[in-house]
């Protein structure tokens, strides 16, 4: 499976908005449809890319040298 636009996009937008409700938003789409992205995303870069703190996702350390790549 590839890396997509798109799950590029929701993920570097979660980064920046913090919740799956706001970038969903901001991305015009579901909530179950950014978690499927990021899900996606998860498994085909072969790493966990946020960890639960609340209702906001933290980025792992993986996660944001991902970023810094993709940004």
């Amino acid at each position: 499976m590839k890396i997509t636009l798109r799950q590029i996009d929701a993920f570097q937008t979660l980064i920046t908005s913090g919740t799956v409700t706001k970038t969903a938003s901001i991305l015009g789409t579901s909530q179950p449809a950014v978690s499927r992205l990021l899900s996606d995303l998860e498994k085909t870069a072969g790493f966990k890319l946020f960890k639960r703190s609340g209702r906001k996702l933290e980025p792992t350390f993986e996660a944001r040298l991902f970023f810094e790549e993709v940004a």
